[in-house]
Parts: structure tokens; C-alpha cells; sequence
């Protein structure tokens, strides 16, 4: 079973009062947001902690590069680690103007852009920067996704990242080699598409806070999660984590930086097209930073002592077998909510397949 989050959720909203009332009595002392002189201050959020890759290689480098286009006159006050929220109040925190740049994954709020999680089906990239840039393209100004879900819901994605290589990594001393040895276990689950693989393999999701991962396995709370080397590293889940597949390939974890409509808006034109190049820029620097920290984590964490079993092509494949169904359900499931299930999966396919097979 999940532990709880009754308790977390009420700290993360505490916290999150304080805070707003923080940013609402400046707003109120200083007329808005102080920024340097003829620019502006913006606030960025996300939920990943300063060490780890998505916060120096995404969110800081977006930061620093808007900076350098903008000759200074935009500034950030950054708040990694959920300090404003918990990761799924991202989208409401950047419409209603509380936060101007959020980190908003799919995975975290499968039911506002249930669309916007196709890059995290299985299968779909096995490197972060096809899946990044075939999400980007669906995510521009016409692109379905930015068409579809996230303008009517107030948000202007500004940069995206996917993080791939999603493995099956267990505590305990279980190791997992085959489809059929996942069946039973309770697995901790980004959510969205992973929820979906993490079911027809026969296991149950749980939600909970990233942040209670190590805990939950090193109690046996959960038998394991299904996570990829780059973030499970932050976490030292080689510490409570004993095993790990290698070439199942069971999805990605879309991440994207979005501003809310409203501070989009309010911006002249020139500074939009500063954080929109500083976007596309970081987009791509952070692809290449995810590629090589995946790689990197995955031999630190085998230094940490997991034991990672990688698949011979014949286990690879049953393992794809196995998980297969998975897109199609995900189709009908979108169709029967009237959504176009079909034409984003559609669009993405097509827009991996005019990507080379190494875009960096």
C-alpha cells in the first residue's frame, strides 16, 4: 500500500501559504514583482533538488541564458525542490500567477494533459534528445499538444526534456530479469504512462512524493520503483534499490518548463522572444546533458553496489511484447474522453522519424 500523503500534503500546503503570502505582500508593497531597472523578475519553480541534472543543466542554464539575451533586465527567483507546491499543483500555481515558470510533467497531471504524456509510452526513444525534440516540435504554437491542451489551459511551454531508459529497479535482493517476474509487486510510479506499463506488466503503481522513494524501499514499503539512472542517482537509490534491469526500455518522463499565459502576456515582444530562443537553446543543451548523465549515473550506481542485469536481445524482446499493448490502449482510452488520442500518437511518430537517430 502507499504510505499516506495526507501528512506531506498539508506541510507542501502550509509551506505553500507561506510563501504566497510572501510573494502577495511584496506584490502589494512594491507594486509587483521588483525587477532590475526597465525589466522584470519572474519566478521559477520546480520540484527536483539543486543537485540534480534537470535543475543545473534546465532549469539554471534557462536562467543563465535569459539573462545573457536579455542583457540582465530579466531575473529569476528560482525555488527548486517543491518549495512552492507539490509538483502536481504546478499547472493551477502557474495559471492563477502565483508562480510565472513551472516545471509541468505530464506524468504529474495525467488528467489536465493526459495527451502530453505520449513521449513517456514505452518504446518511444531510447535517447533523451529524439524523444525532447519530437515532443518540442508537438508543443510549439500550432503543434497539436500546444493546440490542444496546454493553451486552454494557460500555459506557453517554454523548453522540454525527456528523461528515457525507464528500468525496473527493486530492493530486497529481488532481482527482476523477465516480464512475468514483475507480476504482484507494488512499484512507485511517476504517474501518466508509466502507471499504464507499470499495470500491464501485472504490478501496481503507487504514487508518492519522489522525495519518499529511498524510505519506501529500504522498509519494503514498495517492492521497487521503475525510474531511470539519471534520477534515481539524486536520490541514492544504490543504497536501497539491490537490483535493476538494463534494455527494458518501459518509457520516459516528459518534463517541461512552461510560463502561465497571463505573465506571457504581459511581457514586450522582445523579452518573449528572449525566453523563447533561451527555450529552444536549453532544450537542446539539456538533451545532451540527460543522454550523458543517464550513462554516467547508471555506472555510479553500479559503483554504489545495484546490480543491473542487462537484457540479451531475445529477453529485450519479450520485454517489448510485453508492454506493447500499451500504446494502443492508451489510443482508445483517449478516444473514449473525446480527445484525439490517435492524431498526437500519430504526430509523434512522425516527428521521431524525421529526426536522425542522433539529433545532438
Amino acid at each position: 500500500m502507499a504510505r499516506p500523503r495526507t501528512a506531506w500534503r498539508a506541510r507542501a500546503g502550509a509551506a505553500l501559504c507561506a510563501v504566497t503570502l510572501a510573494l502577495a505582500t511584496a506584490c502589494a508593497a512594491g507594486g509587483g514583482r521588483e525587477g532590475p531597472p526597465g525589466g522584470v523578475m519572474l519566478v521559477l519553480a520546480d520540484s527536483f533538488p539543486t543537485t540534480h541534472p534537470v535543475s543545473r543543466e534546465g532549469a539554471r542554464f534557462f536562467m543563465e541564458r535569459v539573462g545573457e539575451l536579455t542583457g540582465g533586465r530579466v531575473r529569476f527567483e528560482y525555488f527548486p525542490s517543491e518549495q512552492l507546491g507539490a509538483a502536481e499543483d504546478f499547472v493551477s500555481l502557474a495559471r492563477s500567477g502565483v508562480v510565472d515558470v513551472a516545471m509541468v510533467s505530464p506524468g504529474y497531471v495525467a488528467s489536465q494533459l493526459p495527451l502530453s504524456g505520449v513521449a513517456d509510452l514505452p518504446g518511444m526513444s531510447s535517447t533523451s534528445c529524439r524523444g525532447s525534440l519530437a515532443v518540442e516540435s508537438l508543443l510549439a504554437e500550432g503543434g497539436v499538444l500546444h493546440e490542444v491542451e496546454f493553451a486552454p489551459d494557460g500555459l506557453r511551454p517554454l523548453l522540454v526534456g525527456v528523461i528515457p531508459g525507464y528500468e525496473v529497479m527493486t530492493g530486497g535482493g529481488r532481482a527482476v530479469t523477465e516480464p512475468a517476474d514483475v507480476a504482484g509487486l507494488q512499484l512507485r510510479s511517476s504517474g501518466g504512462a508509466i502507471d499504464r506499463t507499470v499495470r500491464m506488466l501485472g504490478a501496481a503503481p503507487v504514487a508518492m512524493p519522489v522525495t519518499e522513494m529511498y524510505e519506501a524501499i529500504s522498509r519494503g514499503t514498495v517492492d521497487g520503483t521503475v525510474l531511470g539512472p539519471m534520477s534515481a542517482l539524486p536520490y541514492r537509490l544504490d543504497e536501497a534499490a539491490t537490483h535493476s534491469t538494463e534494455g527494458a526500455q518501459l518509457g520516459s518522463f516528459t518534463i517541461t518548463y512552461s510560463i502561465g499565459t497571463q505573465a506571457w502576456d504581459e511581457l514586450p515582444a522582445d523579452l518573449q522572444a528572449a525566453l523563447a530562443q533561451a527555450g529552444r537553446d536549453t532544450t537542446r543543451h539539456l538533451c545532451r546533458a540527460i543522454d550523458d548523465e543517464n550513462a554516467g549515473s547508471r555506472e555510479e550506481l553500479a559503483a554504489g553496489g545495484m546490480r543491473f542485469h542487462t537484457l540479451t536481445p531475445e529477453e529485450q524482446q519479450r520485454w517489448q511484447e510485453a508492454v506493447a499493448p500499451v500504446r494502443e490502449q492508451w489510443v482508445a482510452d483517449m478516444e473514449r474522453l473525446g480527445l484525439p488520442g490517435r492524431a498526437v500518437l500519430d504526430a509523434m511518430l512522425a516527428a521521431l522519424r524525421e529526426l536522425p537517430e542522433d539529433p545532438r
